[in-house]
């Protein structure tokens, strides 16, 4: 069979794959609509100990009630299968999801809404038949067909990006126009050692915990790494954050409002390289 053939094979499993899915989400018989959502809550904070490899997020407690029975679970959390946790109080809600009558496979999701239309795979299907169309007609026609077939959607995408990340960054701006300031201490260093079999690398994650103005005790990962754990074990450090969500905050205003210029910066040269490329595909075609 040659290429053309086994294109042709490759579309029409992507698109049977499609039908099927979009038909099971329309019929509500997809795993992800079938999944139990329910509002959990953190009922206790395990806190790393100072040198350990740590887990992928602050280990917790999660408190949530039984859909059907309303009986309450409390079960432990580590980021196997959901997001990580990585600033967590007692009393923080999270939205918690589980397969149909076993709560103790639970996982956390951003939201309760997360996936519940059912369409991921077949999106991703129709995504995989657009890839071959594409690579099918730039092998066909020539390589003007590939810049207006991956630039023109990855334009659209990015602009999406620009928007959501700009909303974001908007939103939390207006957060930290409040923030209030508190004395922080860094209780824990976390060790975490990587190899690849030709080398080994060590990095080391900081844990900080500082208490609200409200008295809540927030515990939280810091996003970058230290070089030196030794100097950062113990070390009293301002937080400021926001009181209408403690997960918002910051050590170095000037810092983070440098960093997400970085990422704005980084995202709209990524959409002009795509625009590009679409126009480029444009004019030679």
């Amino acid at each position: 069979m040659n290429w053309h053939g086994t294109l042709l094979l490759w579309c029409g499993a992507c698109g049977v794959w499609a039908l099927v899915g979009y038909g099971r989400a329309l019929a509500g018989a997809t795993r992800s609509q079938r999944t139990v959502r329910v509002t959990g809550r953190i009922v206790e904070v395990r806190t790393p100990p100072h040198g350990s490899p740590g887990t992928a997020g602050i280990p917790v407690m999660i408190a949530f009630a039984d859909a059907v029975t309303g009986q309450e679970h409390v079960l432990p959390y580590v980021a196997e299968r959901g997001i990580e946790l990585n600033t967590v109080w007692v009393g923080r809600e999270v939205a918690v999801l589980h397969p149909p009558g076993d709560p103790d496979r639970f996982w956390i999701s951003y939201g309760l809404q997360d996936g519940e239309d059912g369409r991921a795979w077949p999106n991703f299907a129709v995504f995989l038949l657009y890839a071959a169309l594409v690579t099918d007609i730039a092998i066909r026609y020539g390589y003007p067909w590939a810049l207006l077939g991956v630039g023109g959607p990855l334009t659209v995408a990015m602009v999406s990006v620009l928007r959501h990340d700009l909303r974001l960054i908007r939103v939390e701006a207006a957060h930290m126009a409040a923030a209030v300031r508190v004395p922080g201490r860094v209780v824990a260093v976390l060790k975490s050692v990587c190899e690849d079999g030709e080398s080994v690398s060590t990095s080391y994650t900081p844990v900080l915990a500082f208490t609200t103005h409200e008295g809540t005790a927030v515990t939280a990962r810091l996003r970058n790494g230290v070089r030196r754990p030794a100097d950062w074990y113990g070390r009293e450090l301002p937080v400021r954050y926001a009181p209408e969500d403690p997960a918002v905050f910051t050590l170095d205003r000037a810092a983070a409002r440098r960093s997400g210029i970085w990422d704005i910066v980084f995202i709209v040269v990524l959409l002009l390289l795509c625009a590009a490329a679409t126009v480029v595909g444009v004019v030679l075609l």
